[in-house]
């Protein structure tokens, strides 16, 4: 039985004033309309490495029937919780699906100019296909198995949630429904959409459909029968169609009632949709129906008031299956039986592979597109009709592209595997007395561009004022010790959470004497050196003379048992070894980031709990400029670490850099014939990401100022700093703060040893599969990509490191990027309890 139109109080149209997608060569329409303009399609090879990454074994990839063929989006994973109030947790868990459905329901609201939708009902009908997330990385991290009713995790990866969760963080209280009828799921959801329209259920309506499957953005294993083509293309009609290509992405749609459309924001008008099913008048289940979707086509035409004469264009459900492809020609041949007008087809699966839930609200897109454009792009992929299909006269294959400015009606095609049929019929815009307008050649794509609020509130700029008033720093009376301490604190991030007294022995870290002189640069309005600071003595003689009350957050001496434990600490040049805490009860070695210091260490180490005590491991200044490698630096380490420790089993790790040492480090031990009990990894990229590009002088010096912007909030340079030949050039460049020579010596010096340590990782790859258990602690922002592309450092994600691991590793997620995870407060106690949690092998509590 086909589901017939109401009988409408506000007339048969709606109209689609808004758009957003994310499908392969494309985040935005006017991408998208260029790529089918351009009859381009997006299946690309995938290699090895990648397959892997998403799960294919050796066995699997070396399979004759393995198909190494994607058509894949761009930063499938990455995803802007901040901005739809959800917390990084919950992110974590949420599948990709529903953050990427979440995000093209946002972009079209915009799209459609609804900025505020107070007052509104604005209505969700989506689709999704099954998660592999929940089953996949979330199973992997140990969150979710078959018996396990995790609510977090279903609530973050079941097809049930997608739509309400949309309503939720958009703050949007019309009709929220789930549409579910496998590859026509999401076209049907724009039929009942439609219909909620007409009867006032709701005054707008976000329709999209998304579809992303893990495993399969790593290729796919080709089954007899199956409707993937073993060659990896789509070719729909063609003579060389041998099936079709997954494809992943997300398209959404906004919807009114054309009356309250704001017609110059218009794409086009859904005159008419209908539904049906095959019920058993077909070969099989999975079979398409010739008689169904030859009924569902003139239902939807009815329900418009239209002839088959008025639609000269049908997006088709074009599969370029064997048998999908003949029956959808004859129905649709047998539905515009007695028309005497040719009708052109396409089908958006040339272009990008099947979007399976997604793709029927992807053919209205493109039908949508080509009334307002007025051109009927060619098929991708077609040179040859298929001599099985009888396409006639009256059946137009396109291959090139058609100006067709007399187009007024398109009809959409959706079938879905098991007989559930919808066809929609698309007029082309009206003005304000119904007249149809010419197509658009041109349309302004609104969007909304999301600002991200800093994490920290940066110290206000000092007045000009206040710089003249202290052209001589010793003419300002220096801060207090609370003073100091208090900018110690903030710097280091030493928060005041403990039940008791402890010590944070920072050691004399060069980066924490920068960090703290230019603090109170920028607080007190003076450039206040070093030497000028020896009344209250160094960072090392601070933390030597006073502790911090974590519950009072006061300052008091340090007890007599404390003094002697520092003053045992070795000191020199040759000792690597910070110790950043008392010894405790075991020990967690944490390898220095490529900077050399160990000050980031501080923070973290006061949450770790008081069984586990932190040992830093600087960069021996004597081994700068010998261009070791990361083997010899590694037994260096090792020495330092043994003659501490003798023996196993070993807690280690490192951040950035010091991940990468640590695991070197993990593969030393291991040969040695030691236990590595844990290996931490700290937001550290994997090895082939820094090996797949060169990196010369100048590389470094140009991502010198980028790297400066991270460390020291606020920075400014002078406009020429670009021009700047060397890094003692940019430094000469900061214009603020106002560092002495002497912190510029600093900074100098943290360069060269920078740059020597990431000269090694470019040389480096592990030997062999490192056989110990590992914690990866994952930045949830990237690295910035200046950065990155400076240093021909490779897009990567932290599961790439399992091609390096012998078992899967567990990889918890962190608030804040690469640098900001170390300066944020939250951010810092997360890592202290993970690492604390995971050293003495409590359950992690995520």
């Amino acid at each position: 039985m086909t589901v017939q139109d109401p009988a409408p109080a506000y007339g048969n149209d709606v109209a689609i004033t808004g758009i957003a997608l994310r499908v392969p060569g494309a985040d935005d329409v006017n991408a998208f309309w260029q790529l089918t303009a351009e009859g381009t399609s997006t299946f690309r090879s995938v290699s090895r490495a990648e397959s892997e990454r998403f799960g294919y074994t050796s066995a699997q990839i070396d399979d004759e029937d393995f198909v190494s063929v994607v058509s894949a989006l761009d930063d499938f994973d990455a995803f802007d919780h901040d901005a739809f109030g959800i917390s990084a947790r919950d992110a974590a868990l949420m599948d990709p699906q529903h953050r990427v459905f979440l995000e093209c329901a946002r972009r079209a609201l915009d799209d459609a100019g609804f900025g505020d939708v107070t007052g509104l009902k604005v209505g969700v009908f989506g689709s999704a296909s099954s998660s592999t997330y929940l089953t996949g990385p979330v199973r992997a991290a140990g969150l979710w198995d078959e018996s396990d009713l995790n609510f977090s995790a279903m609530l973050a990866n079941d097809k049930d949630f997608l739509c309400t969760r949309t309503s939720y963080a958009l703050g949007l209280t019309g009709p929220s429904v789930v549409v579910q009828s496998a590859c026509s799921s999401s076209l049907l959801a724009v039929h009942l959409a439609r219909q909620a329209l007409l009867h006032g259920e709701c005054d707008a309506a976000i329709v999209g459909g998304v579809s992303i499957s893990i495993p399969h953005l790593g290729g796919y294993l080709k089954r007899s029968g199956s409707i993937f083509s073993p060659t990896g293309s789509c070719r729909p009609f063609d003579r060389t169609a041998d099936g079709t290509v997954k494809a992943h992405g997300a398209a959404a749609v906004v919807l009114v009632r054309s009356e309250d459309a704001n017609l110059q924001h218009v794409y086009a008008n859904v005159a008419g949709t209908a539904a049906n099913n095959d019920g058993a008048d077909k070969v099989g289940f999975p079979a398409p129906g010739v008689s169904g979707q030859a009924a569902v086509i003139r239902s939807a035409m009815a329900s418009a008031g239209i002839t088959a004469d008025k639609v000269r264009y049908i997006e088709s459900h074009g599969t370029g299956t064997l048998l999908g492809d003949p029956i959808e020609i004859r129905a649709l041949r047998l539905a515009r039986e007695g028309s005497t007008k040719s009708c052109y087809l396409g089908s958006a699966k040339a272009n990008v592979g099947h979007l399976d839930a997604a793709a029927g609200v992807m053919g209205l897109v493109r039908a949508a597109l080509v009334l307002e454009k007025g051109v009927i792009p060619p098929l991708a992929g077609f040179s040859e009709s298929n001599p099985l299909l009888d396409v006639g006269e009256e059946v137009v294959l396109p291959t090139e592209p058609v100006d067709a400015p007399w187009l007024t009606h398109a009809g959409v095609s959706s079938f879905g595997m098991g007989g559930s049929n919808v066809h929609a019929i698309l007029r082309r815009r009206a003005d304000a007395r119904g007249r149809q307008v010419s197509p658009q050649g041109r349309r302004l794509v609104r969007t909304r561009h999301w600002v991200g609020h800093p994490r920290h509130t940066r110290t206000p700029e000092v007045s000009k004022a206040a710089g003249r008033a202290t052209e001589s720093a010793r003419s300002v009376s220096l801060p207090s010790l609370e003073e100091l301490l208090a900018t110690v604190r903030e710097v280091l991030q030493l928060p005041e959470l403990a039940a008791e007294d402890r010590l944070v022995d920072a050691g004399a870290d060069s980066l924490a004497l920068i960090d703290i002189t230019a603090a109170l640069a920028e607080r007190h309005g003076t450039a206040l050196d070093v030497a000028e600071l020896e009344r209250i003595g160094t960072v090392e003689k601070l933390f030597q003379t006073h502790v911090i009350d974590r519950t009072s957050g006061k300052v008091g001496p340090v007890d007599e048992p404390t003094r002697r434990h520092i003053a045992r600490q070795p000191r020199s040049a040759s000792d690597n070894a910070v110790h950043i805490t008392p010894p405790r009860e075991r020990t967690l070695f944490l390898v220095h980031p490529a900077g050399g210091t160990t000050t980031c260490y501080a923070g973290v180490a006061t949450h770790i709990g008081e069984d586990v005590g932190v040992t830093g491991l600087a960069f021996p200044a004597d081994f700068l400029g010998q261009r070791i490698t990361m083997r010899e630096l590694a037994a260096s380490y090792l020495a330092t670490i043994t003659g501490i420790q003798p023996s196993g089993p070993y807690l280690i790790g490192g951040y950035s850099f010091g991940g990468n040492l640590a695991a070197e480090l993990a593969l030393q031990l291991e040969e040695a014939g030691e236990t590595v009990e844990l290996l931490v990894m700290i937001d550290s990229h994997p090895p082939h990401a820094y090996t797949s590009g060169a990196c010369d002088e100048q590389a470094y010096v140009a991502a010198f100022p980028a790297l400066l912007s991270t460390l020291v909030p606020g920075i400014r340079f002078a406009e020429d700093v670009r021009a700047r030949a060397d890094a003692r050039g940019i430094l000469e460049a900061v214009e603020h703060p106002a560092w002495p020579e002497s912190v510029r010596n600093e900074f100098a010096r943290f360069f060269e040893i920078w740059r020597e340590n990431h000269g090694m990782l470019k040389r480096w790859t592990p030997d062999r599969l490192i056989d110990c258990p590992v914690l990866i602690i994952e930045a949830s922002e990237p690295e910035p990509e200046e950065v990155l592309d400076c240093l021909s450092i490779s897009p990567s994600t932290v599961n790439e490191w399992s091609r390096y691991l012998s078992r899967a590793p567990q990889i918890i997620g962190v608030d804040g990027d690469h640098y900001s995870i170390f300066r944020d407060l939250t951010s810092l106690r997360r890592i202290g309890e993970i690492l604390g949690q995971a050293a003495t092998q409590r359950e992690l509590v995520r």
